[in-house]
């Protein structure tokens, strides 16, 4: 599955194109699909100057603060989840309440696992604000 940050849609498999936008992923294609860098010209394997369009650059430190805000959230996630279950098992007057945290604690846990993609969102409206500021 890829998403494609120009137009905010994810296409379902490893597809060369956006579904959507028509827009390719990472690399430019000439007709015949030969793949080429983001920066090319010219196809490097047959010549063509008809080379498709790529979707917009994202950020390195887009791409870094995701991974270590997944990392955090996890670890800490993680971390409440040993405390909870050892909290149930040496308490059991308190498992009701306790019980209550962990319905919390699985909530938090779907969050988390949703995380990139209102991250993805989030990354796409920083682009589309410095596309329009780029135009401008």
């Amino acid at each position: 599955m890829k998403y494609c940050y120009q137009c905010g849609h994810m296409t379902v498999g490893e597809p060369l194109f956006c579904n959507h936008c028509g827009r390719s992923y990472d690399v430019k294609f000439c007709p015949r699909l030969h793949p080429n860098s983001r920066i090319s010209q010219v196809c490097s394997q047959c010549g063509s100057r008809d080379l498709s369009t790529p979707q917009p650059k994202v950020s390195v430190w887009w791409r870094v603060l995701s991974f270590l805000l997944r990392i955090v959230v996890g670890v800490l996630l993680v971390l409440l989840s040993i405390l909870l279950l050892v909290s149930l098992v040496s308490m059991p007057q308190m498992q009701n309440a306790l019980l209550g945290l962990g319905i919390l604690l699985g909530l938090l846990w779907w969050i988390w696992s949703e995380i990139p993609d209102w991250l993805k969102k989030v990354a796409r409206r920083v682009l589309k604000r410095k596309e329009r500021k780029d135009h401008d």
